[in-house]
């Protein structure tokens, strides 16, 4: 009698156990007569017959890989937006260059445009400030007027056009041009490059490289 009671005590204390560990979210292992393993957090699910051998499932045992299993953990996707950040930021950039490289062309236009209509007061706005410091407008007007040669390329003519941007504010600018004799004669073709500055809103050139005579 005093057998049955101490089973019947220990067999409430283990149920209640079990109970117990259910609330604290434990897991429990127990093995059927065929040697299959189960786990559970019920543990209303255990047989009775089986309640007695269940075994909390320590951490360690719960979260220990299987040998042979072992894998290194996936790394987070920082490296794809890192790598998204930088291709946008590229192109953000050559975005940017290509904008730069059409204003120069369109100004250094606009520049040729102006140089063989001679209309050279309104070629000296498009000076940069060095420049206008350096030389003003009615002594640029008068040096353009008694130059020996003239230009003979428009825009249409001019040759190998190319731009190179130094960050925001300063370009350079290389173009085969064609220049003639005012007094006659053969027109002479030379790549010139002139530098041009972002000013006061708008792309700029060095006046007194457009002083120059071609080279012989």
């Amino acid at each position: 009698m005093r057998k049955e009671i101490i089973k019947t005590v220990m067999g409430g204390v283990l149920i209640s156990g079990l109970f117990f560990s259910e609330a604290f979210g434990e897991i429990l292992k127990w093995v059927d007569e065929e040697g299959k393993v189960h786990l559970t957090e019920d543990p209303s699910t255990i047989p009775e017959r089986y309640r007695e051998q269940a075994k909390k499932l320590s951490v360690l045992e719960e979260d220990e890989p299987q040998k042979g299993d072992l894998k290194s953990p996936k790394r987070s996707g920082s490296n794809g937006t890192i790598q998204k950040s930088q291709s946008q930021s590229k192109e953000a950039r050559q975005s940017r260059s290509q904008r730069i490289e059409s204003d120069v062309r369109e100004a250094f236009e606009r520049i040729l445009s102006l140089w063989k209509d001679e209309k050279y007061q309104a070629l000296y706005e498009y000076g940069d400030r060095k420049s206008r410091t350096r030389i003003a407008k009615e002594e640029f007007e008068r040096r353009m007027k008694k130059r020996r040669w003239e230009l003979a390329s428009s825009w249409e003519r001019v040759r190998d056009v190319e731009v190179e941007t130094k960050g925001d504010s300063l370009a350079y600018i290389s173009a085969k041009i064609g220049y003639r004799p005012k007094q006659g004669g053969e027109t002479r073709f030379q790549t010139q490059t002139y530098q041009m500055r972002f000013e006061k809103g708008g792309w700029r050139i060095d006046l007194t490289k457009l002083l120059q005579d071609p080279r012989k």
